[in-house]
């Protein structure tokens, strides 16, 4: 523990207070901006002697915007995908339609002819359908940056991760998922642990209470170790913060520190394939 403590910057903290968001491991150090100061003798005034320019604005203006992929990881906080049948309208919009907005609304429209009740909630819908059409048209062009993502990933629930986090359709996520298993292979194996990742980042409630009666049953019989109990969890809520606060509370708090050590584990720098 001392070792990792050492290797994971706010490790301490991090047991104490739950695991880093996988999310975040994605983003890499950059410099935060500083400045020279001093205080005034006579006034107690805060007098800047030097612009406050960090050290990446300095040298290049700033993080290339080619290598910052990490800005993804902002639409992967508050996860959410689109219902069943949103997918499905959305698919054949995207069939029918590819890139071309105006076809989309249509599609739309048509799609929602007579199933809304006034004005405003076809409007509503139809501006959720095609907020979801933009997603599904992005994942098409970036099935090849989301396949590299995948494979920079160590951890089989590291990449399941990923996988889940640049795709939502079940379209995209098969061709990345096919991409990124050519070398490596386990392509199967990829796609249903990205469903699994889908559905607890999407609905970490109900996935925490599965996994908390499985956690309290497997505990009242007394057969699995704490250790292989913990790593379940994790697995079954994929490392979700918000799920895993859920299942690790009240009876089950004594096993969070174990669970979050074990999520920074597997999502660390040091996991990644090389």
């Amino acid at each position: 523990e001392e070792r990792a403590s050492r290797a994971l910057p706010g490790f301490g903290a991090a047991m104490a207070q739950g695991p880093l968001p996988p999310q975040l491991h994605a983003i890499p150090s950059i410099s935060t901006p500083t400045s020279s100061w001093r205080r005034d003798a006579s006034s107690g005034e805060v007098i800047l002697t030097a612009s406050a320019l960090s050290s990446d604005a300095m040298m290049s203006g700033g993080p290339s915007p080619g290598s910052v992929d990490w800005l993804h990881q902002s639409a992967c906080l508050g996860y959410a995908v689109p219902g069943d049948g949103q997918e499905g309208v959305v698919e054949a919009a995207f069939r029918r339609c590819r890139y071309d907005a105006t076809c989309a609304d249509a599609v739309m429209r048509e799609s929602l002819a007579g199933s809304c009740g006034t004005a405003v909630e076809e409007a509503d819908r139809r501006e959720e359908l095609l907020a979801w059409w933009c997603r599904r048209c992005w994942e098409d062009r970036h099935t090849k940056e989301a396949a590299e993502a995948v494979k920079r990933q160590g951890d089989p629930l590291a990449r399941a991760f990923t996988l889940a986090s640049w795709c939502r359709f079940s379209t995209t996520a098969r061709r990345t998922s096919h991409q990124a298993s050519v070398v490596r292979g386990g392509n199967a194996d990829l796609l249903g642990s990205w469903q699994q990742c889908r559905d607890a980042r999407s609905r970490p409630a109900d996935t925490a209470a599965r996994t908390s009666a499985e956690l309290r049953q497997a505990l009242a019989e007394g057969d699995t170790g704490e250790a292989a109990l913990v790593a379940e969890a994790v697995d079954a809520c994929c490392a979700e913060v918000r799920c895993l606060t859920r299942v690790f509370q009240g009876a089950h708090q004594g096993l969070a520190p174990a669970a979050w050590q074990l999520v920074n584990h597997r999502f660390s720098p040091a996991k990644r394939a090389r």
